[in-house]
């Protein structure tokens, strides 16, 4: 007498394991890329104590970074403060000084050799050139990184958002599968594998 064969199959239990499986792989690159995609936009640098015309292409929100560890042109920078900093930004067309508050709440980031945190934000009216200026008041200060970028914080939050979807959603559905599968295959042999054998008379 051949063995019946329960339905439905073993084999989607192996499909539940692998959608989480999957959704793990999916979460850590929409994760890496999402982070890597947020730096990039942190993507003009300036030395400072100093000044540079820097080049804003979109109108909006921007913050501005401490790098306190970054490479500019080859040039590995470490710095641990910049305490009595002072910091103006003023568009070169018009002339305007643009206001600079500090960041609240603070950003941090850490990925490629750059280590940053959020000490300004400003909003600009329209894109053009403007020159940032810094420089220390009553003392010598260390040599540091600025770095000016926009919707960091955005896009960040987009990305964990997109990551714990994914996440969870995986784990619901890896989880649902098996436990469908498990009970219908229960219910099949309790219907069908529990019923006598009516042999040929």
């Amino acid at each position: 007498m051949e063995s019946a064969v329960v339905k439905p199959s073993r084999i989607y239990y192996g499909v539940s394991v692998f959608v989480f499986i999957a959704g793990l792989i999916l979460f850590f690159i929409v994760l890496i890329f999402g982070i890597f995609s947020s730096i990039n936009a942190i993507g003009t640098q300036v030395v400072v104590p100093g000044s540079e015309i820097i080049e804003l292409d979109k109108a909006g929100k921007y913050i501005i970074f401490h790098e306190y560890k970054s490479v500019v042109d080859g040039k590995i920078y470490s710095s641990n403060s910049i305490n009595g900093l002072y910091c103006t930004l003023t568009n070169v067309k018009t002339g305007e000084d643009i206001t600079l508050s500090i960041t609240t709440p603070n950003m941090n980031y850490s990925v490629n050799g750059r280590e940053g945190r959020s000490v300004f934000e400003f909003n600009i009216d329209e894109p053009g050139r403007y020159e940032l200026k810094a420089w220390y008041g009553q003392r010598d200060g260390e040599e540091a990184v600025l770095a000016v970028g926009k919707g960091f914080g955005a896009g960040l939050f987009v990305t964990i958002i997109l990551c714990i979807g994914i996440l969870f959603g995986s784990i619901v559905i890896s989880i649902l599968i098996f436990v469908i599968t498990f009970l219908k295959r229960r219910k099949y042999k309790n219907e069908n594998l529990m019923k006598p054998d009516m042999g040929v008379m």
